[in-house]
């Protein structure tokens, strides 16, 4: 009996521990998915729902019909049935608002902005044609460069240089920054040269005076209707200062001017194309031959980088990976030849693949730098094609090779002929001296003199604009009765601003933000420089979540939607900096 009484007690021990757990369950015990949302914690709104969902379809890059599929809506209706599913037209409306959003918050972040860049570029997909353009600017505060999608608006017709530059200058008006843009930079295509060349007159660069005629570079062939020119009509747009992408450029001296490095020797020319016809051969079988693929990445481990002729750097990265195989399994690349049945390498191509990747090595180092999001000030151009040419001459000089002397003869040529006007051109000069990085370091010895008279020039220039922001010196009390007696002097007053740039030269200090300490004036000189990218990489990058987007199996998205769903996938980083955020996570 009293074991049973017992029992009854524990029972009604466990029945109430029971009930308690209920009443108020341990938070640590994992439920199901179906018992979070019911259970109340968190508390799903239908407006937090749909915004997810718009956030899934954006940054997942899937079709807006995915939110019709019958997999989608059993999902949901699964496990939120008290959720109401969208149609495709309300998430069409979504994105409407969405892209209203982006585009308000992106405007009003500009407004705010005195100096920005642009960059543009065309791309084709799908048969049809579009301009991209993305934008750049320095945040006030960090001194980092910010960047965002401004448009990629389909191109109708022929890509003449009067079409880019009308639709363009529409995008400059239409976020209002049409006086703000520093430079644009494109790419070398004779199109957009042409366009800058035409309705930029007054601020044409030197280079594109030197190689205005210079349309063969990108191997298209410009056909011109003798009507067109009779029908043509007198339109007036205004296009900022052009910059040739140094990216691009320097790609058409790792590909076109090395070629002039056959024509100097012909044993160079020999060993050449031998090694290149090989290396060819193996790209051709991994790529063509997905038994020649396995074969290749079980005997040496990896798998071989196949170049493309659309990607800065390919063919170096293809050449590094094939020496890292000489270095490491040279006789298992040979034994890979021999059953991929191409001619096994010969030991003065082995060598001239070693020679080749030391000096390609520095340009795709300056590739990098330039293309680069965190390092794309204008003033790091000058500085960076100083370096280049430093090390291939100091590589001609010191290096003991045996094949690539003319490789790198045809490189220094390149380079000095391609961006020589550099050291020439005064905008880019005040741009590294004003960044800390540099200052004078690599500015020609001839040019230091003119440099430093310019920025002096600017500083003057700017505090008569700016009065109350000139830098005080050392001791000097703003409220002091005698300031306006000195300031009756306007070479006392002269002085100390000018030695706001002495300060600066004079200073060791490299971060940014410090180094513009006290010093007003030259930070606006920065802003003012350094705000323009030398490379178009950016639109490369735009151009690639545009192909994720626009599949061939999705050929009948509109050209709204696509622009809509791409900007606003791309610009997702300045939406959810705004407050009120349609795609903020919690």
């Amino acid at each position: 009996m009293a074991s049973m009484e017992m029992e009854r007690e524990h029972a009604k021990k466990r029945s109430a521990t029971r009930n308690e757990e209920e009443e108020h369950p341990v938070p640590l015990i994992q439920g199901s998915v179906a018992q979070y949302f019911r259970g109340g914690r968190p508390t799903l709104t239908q407006e937090r729902f749909d915004k997810l969902i718009l956030n899934f379809i954006i940054q997942g890059l899937h079709p807006l019909h995915t939110v019709e599929r019958p997999e989608y809506t059993d999902l949901f209706r699964e496990i939120l049935p008290s959720m109401h599913l969208m149609s495709r037209r309300t998430l069409g409306r979504m994105l409407e608002d969405e892209y209203a959003s982006m585009k308000s918050t992106l405007s009003m972040i500009l407004s705010k902005q005195n100096h920005v860049c642009t960059t543009t570029d065309a791309w084709s997909s799908n048969n049809r044609s579009f301009l991209g353009v993305t934008i750049h600017w320095i945040n006030q505060e960090t001194l980092s460069i910010c960047s965002g999608a401004l448009a990629c608006r389909r191109i109708l017709g022929r890509h003449t240089y009067d079409v880019l530059a009308e639709m363009l200058q529409d995008v400059h008006r239409d976020f209002n920054i049409k006086d703000k843009v520093t430079v644009t930079t494109t790419d070398n295509g004779s199109n957009f040269v042409k366009a800058f060349s035409v309705f930029a007159e007054a601020q044409r660069t030197i280079q594109d005076r030197e190689e205005e005629d210079e349309e063969e570079e990108e191997g298209h062939t410009v056909f011109i209707d003798v009507t067109d020119i009779f029908n043509e009509t007198e339109e007036d747009y205004s296009l900022p200062l052009h910059q040739r992408c140094a990216c691009h450029t320097l790609n058409l001296v790792a590909t076109r001017d090395i070629e002039s490095a056959l024509t100097q020797s012909e044993a160079f020319k020999k060993v050449s194309r031998s090694t290149i016809s090989k290396c060819q051969g193996l790209w051709n079988k991994q790529h063509r031959s997905t038994q020649a693929s396995d074969i290749i990445k079980d005997k040496l481990g990896c798998q071989l980088i196949v170049p493309s002729p659309t990607r800065w750097n390919s063919t170096y990265h293809a050449m590094e990976r094939l020496n890292t195989c000489i270095l490491t399994k040279e006789q298992d690349l040979q034994e890979t030849c021999e059953k991929l049945l191409v001619t096994r390498f010969k030991a003065t191509e082995l060598t001239f693949i070693q020679e080749y990747v030391q000096v390609m090595a520095p340009l795709a180092k300056a590739l990098d730098v330039l293309q680069s999001d965190k390092m794309a000030y204008t003033g790091v151009l000058v500085p960076t094609i100083s370096i280049l040419l430093n090390k291939m001459e100091q590589m001609k000089h010191e290096a003991n090779m045996h094949h690539c002397n003319p490789l790198v003869d045809a490189i220094i040529s390149g380079v000095k002929r391609r961006f020589g006007y550099i050291f020439q051109d005064t905008r880019l000069l005040i741009a590294s001296a004003a960044h800390p990085m540099f200052r004078l370091a690599y500015i020609p010895s001839g040019k230091k003199a003119d440099v430093l008279s310019n920025l002096k020039a600017e500083v003057n220039l700017l505090h008569t604009q700016y009065p109350d922001d000139h830098m005080q010196t050392d001791g000097e009390d703003p409220t002091d009765d005698g300031d306006e007696i000195t300031g009756y002097f306007p070479s006392l007053r002269t002085r100390t601003v000018l030695n706001e740039v002495d300060s600066y030269l004079q200073s060791p200090e490299t971060n940014l933000v410090n180094a513009f300490q006290n010093l007003p004036m030259m930070k606006k000189i920065f802003l003012k420089y350094n705000t323009g990218v030398p490379a178009s990489a950016a639109c490369e990058r735009l151009f690639s979540v545009g192909k994720d987007i626009f599949r061939p199996k999705r050929n009948r998205l509109s050209d709204a939607n696509f622009e809509k769903l791409l900007l606003c996938r791309v610009n997702k980083h300045l939406l959810l900096k705004s407050s009120g955020s349609s795609l903020a996570t919690s």
